[in-house]
């Protein structure tokens, strides 16, 4: 039997509202939880609900805990308490895709994005939501979606893209991966003029490294000349194994006087290195700036050309 609440008073109206109030929030909750029960794959945290106009956000209280926080100091919360935390990488298109959405551009807000823990580190989130409610004017009203937790797939894909992209031993780019990044550097310097020069160089008789001290001595001269270069060269510059002993150094934004400075930079740090059981390693290089226009092929044939120039001169040297 519906309640006649023109008798009420203005205490007792106030009640009844608190009381419904209390109702609608413990059915959400209850919903939220059965929705749990109905999708229970793997990082799945629940639904939420975005009260637009109100700017108030009902959430599963998963997701604010796995964040660090404690639902029943923060309280209500609206849609910046997330926002606000995302990483300065993924403000923008959550933002942007958010905005499509309210405006009707698209079928429904879908994105992927790290929200800083209250700890400092990051989590990925996969969200999706549609506007459930406008008003008269299309004006959005609510805003309803589920989100999930991603870190782990995420964890997966990125070994996986390391294990197409990078070397196994030494962990640097692989000549797969040098291809793609030497391509998009051409592809700058011929449309911007954006110069970029390249470094070659191989070590001076692994073969007799190998055959001497065998194998592991061999991968871990490897490692250490790759570790070095590693540590010494500029932020921008990209290490990548080519096969075997031979390696490149890619040196975007750089032309042949810059080139050549950091190749005989390196070719000294290795010289003056002492390898374990091995002692003194040299390598021979070659340098090459980019000609416009010019094949990918064209310029490794140039620096392999010279690579193995400084070899016949008798090794440890730099060819430019």
């Amino acid at each position: 039997m519906s309640k006649n609440y023109q008798k009420l008073t203005k205490a007792e109206l106030i009640q009844e509202i608190e009381e419904l109030k209390k109702l609608l929030e413990e059915e959400i909750k209850y919903n939220n939880e059965e929705f749990l029960v109905q999708f229970p794959w793997a990082g799945n945290l629940g639904q939420w609900k975005w009260f637009y106009e109100d700017n108030k956000v009902i959430y599963n209280e998963k997701k604010v805990t796995q964040l660090g926080y404690d639902p029943k100091v923060i309280g209500d919360v609206g849609f910046q308490f997330f926002t606000e935390k995302l990483h300065p990488n993924d403000y923008e298109g959550v933002m942007d895709n958010m905005r499509n959405h309210l405006m009707g551009k698209t079928g429904a807000y879908e994105v992927e994005y790290r929200i800083q823990h209250k700890d400092g580190h990051y989590i990925w989130y996969y969200d999706r939501g549609t506007v459930t409610k406008r008003d008269s004017l299309g004006k959005p009203q609510i805003i309803q979606g589920i989100v999930f937790d991603i870190s782990e797939s995420k964890r997966v894909e990125q070994r996986l893209r390391d294990l197409s992209e990078k070397d196994a031993l030494t962990e640097i780019y692989n000549r797969r991966t040098f291809y793609v990044k030497v391509e998009e550097l051409i592809e700058l310097c011929n449309n911007k003029k954006t110069p970029f020069s390249l470094v070659m160089f191989d070590i001076d008789n692994f073969k007799h490294i190998n055959d001497t001290y065998g194998h592991l001595v061999g991968d871990d001269v490897l490692k250490i000349i790759t570790e070095l270069i590693n540590d010494d060269k500029r932020h921008k510059d990209q290490i990548f194994r080519f096969g075997g002993e031979e390696f490149f150094l890619v040196l975007p934004n750089t032309k042949m006087d810059g080139a050549i400075k950091v190749a005989n930079r390196i070719h000294e740090m290795i010289g003056n290195l002492n390898m374990p059981k091995v002692g003194k390693v040299t390598v021979s290089m070659g340098v090459v700036e980019y000609i416009e226009n010019e094949s990918i092929d064209n310029s490794i044939k140039r620096v392999d050309d010279l690579m193995y120039a400084a070899k016949k001169l008798g090794k440890n040297q730099v060819a430019y």
